[in-house]
């Protein structure tokens, strides 16, 4: 695969995962605070922040084509469809199957 088009995948996706946590974060500081109670607040807030860590964490890894960082990808996929929230279902498999193929092609340069 090209360098540009592998680092550019990586970024969207990248951007896409901090993306929906963003938007996690706004839904419970900022849209609809009156649905949530303080401790459910400040669960999503912790949860959201490590998750911000963990996707630069793969960016980072995944940029310097480490399998590792795939495999990073696929645990955040997992939690992403562990969320049951139908956008955040979504983007966990479809994430999962792309660091899937990603891993393919890296073992096979």
């Amino acid at each position: 695969m090209d360098e540009k088009k592998y680092k550019s995948i990586i970024a969207l996706w990248g951007i896409i995962l901090l993306t929906l946590q963003a938007l996690a974060l706004i839904d419970a500081v900022g849209l609809r605070p009156e649905i949530y109670t303080h401790l459910s607040k400040l669960m999503t807030s912790f949860i959201a922040s490590g998750m911000i860590v963990v996707v630069i964490t793969y960016m980072f890894l995944a940029l310097n084509k480490k399998t590792i960082g795939h495999i990073l990808g696929i645990i955040i996929g997992v939690l992403y469809i562990s969320t049951l929230n139908i956008f955040n279902i979504i983007a966990g498999v479809c994430f999962i199957i792309y660091c899937i193929v990603m891993m393919r092609s890296l073992k096979k340069e």
